[in-house]
């Protein structure tokens, strides 16, 4: 176990709390002078924060792990982790709570409550969350309407493959079980083609099919306490995070304004929460919209979403999901004075990412639109020349990212296709980029 890095963290007197993983994006939704605030965390994350940051915590315990996206990898190393909070209790007294808040850390978190006698979600929602077969095992069984499923990898039985093929027409979602933000995903044409994938022993140990649901793609954002939704806001995808991941196309959402198509989405969320066991937590949900007006399950996980979602939340709502999801953890009371939604606020709005199709590092050399954008942009992000973009450090890499709001959702969604149409981000490799004889000095915000 190592300490931050940077100066000694000075005394504090508050609860011992230990987070598992740790963004530095997130620190504001911590109290580090109330609180006497451990982490675990790989060595390499730690060496990203910023040394003024990595001083607050009155020490970091670094784990020896790759620097992956895997999801998983944090799970996998929760003997470690716990031999390592184990050693952070005997120094600083035991913890009071343990405050995973990422998708990677949910589950070790839980774990640890386990372990420590703690409070808070458990090991089986936890789980239940990250992994999508029990995840819709658990809804399906409570009767919430999900996709035809079947998990798959090298040992699976031709017989059930051939079953499940023969049951299940159109194209086929091959998919890791407990991963996230569309990585490792495949669209497979129809589900001859999963039967051959399985002949040629091509298919992996953790992963699930599951039948092509055609429509749109919601996403809802709520904060969970005592079982019931203190704040819920439901958005429609314009694209999908495949087609971002793996396409061209850009990643936004618009939020609902259809009255009763939201009521009908807010009730099928609060459906699944007691399936699951989501009594307090932050939690991100996705479910289609059927051509037939159909709401059918997709998968949840029991904290806050990712892209744009937090910021979108707190700058038209002023909502902060990052710190709703540490007070959840923690068992404090929620900031939210009242149950409301994004229907209690009288306009529209919604988030859009520009993709950056080049992932090895580029240096912008120019951008273009920027005198163009709508005057309905309430935040945006934006690169100047002269930066450099690496898109292979981002889970959502990025040419451009826009807050945007509106009267409607029609609205929103028109101006988002004039940013899409105008604004542009010209790139060229590092190391032969010639860049122009003056640059912009400032980017909008």
């Amino acid at each position: 176990m190592s300490p931050g890095p940077g100066p000694a963290a000075p005394a504090r007197t508050g609860q011992h709390i230990v987070h598992v993983g740790f963004h530095a994006s997130d620190a504001h939704a911590v109290d580090f002078d109330a609180d006497l605030v451990t982490a675990v965390m790989p060595r390499a994350s730690a060496a990203r924060l910023p040394g003024e940051l990595a001083a607050r915590f009155a020490r970091i315990a670094l784990l020896d792990l790759p620097d992956t996206d895997d999801l998983d990898t944090y799970d996998h190393a929760f003997e470690r982790i716990r031999e390592l909070v184990d050693a952070l209790a005997a120094e600083f007294g035991p913890p009071a709570a343990v405050v995973g808040m990422y998708e990677h850390t949910t589950l070790p978190a839980a774990r640890l409550r386990e372990h420590l006698g703690i409070r808070g979600t458990t090991v089986r929602t936890a789980l239940l969350c990250r992994d999508k077969v029990p995840m819709k095992e658990a809804v399906a069984a409570a009767g919430v309407p999900v996709p035809r499923f079947l998990p798959v990898g090298p040992r699976t039985g031709q017989a059930e493959l051939a079953d499940f093929a023969a049951r299940t027409e159109g194209r086929i979602v091959l998919k890791p079980r407990s991963q996230a933000a569309s990585r490792g995903v495949r669209v497979l044409d129809d589900a001859a083609a999963l039967l051959e994938l399985a002949a040629a022993g091509a298919l992996e140990a953790g992963y699930q099919a599951e039948e092509f649901v055609a429509g749109s793609i919601h996403h809802i954002d709520a904060v969970v306490r005592d079982g019931a939704m203190r704040w819920f806001c439901a958005s429609r995808y314009l694209d999908s995070c495949f087609d971002f991941q793996y396409g061209d196309a850009p990643l936004a959402a618009v939020t609902a304004d259809d009255p009763a198509l939201v009521s009908r989405i807010r009730a099928f969320t609060a459906s699944v929460l007691e399936p699951l066991g989501l009594r307090d937590s932050v939690i991100h949900l996705e479910l289609f919209h059927t051509p037939d007006d159909e709401l059918v399950f997709l998968e949840i996980g029991n904290r806050f979403g990712g892209a744009g979602v937090p910021w979108h939340q707190r700058t038209a709502f002023g909502v902060d999901l990052v710190r709703e999801a540490v007070l959840a953890c923690l068992g404090r009371p929620s900031e939210l004075r009242t149950p409301t939604t994004m229907l209690d606020h009288p306009d529209s709005s919604g988030w859009l990412y520009v993709p950056l199709a080049v992932k090895e590092p580029q240096v912008v050399t120019r951008v273009t639109g920027l005198g163009e954008l709508p005057g309905s942009i309430l935040d945006s992000s934006t690169p100047a020349v002269g930066d450099v973009l690496r898109a292979g450090e981002d889970v959502w890499p990025n040419a451009g990212r826009f807050l945007v709001g509106g009267r409607s959702s029609a609205e929103v969604e028109q101006a988002m296709t004039q940013i899409i149409a105008t604004y542009a981000v010209t790139t060229a490799p590092v190391a032969a980029a010639p860049l122009p004889a003056t640059a912009p000095a400032t980017r909008p915000n």
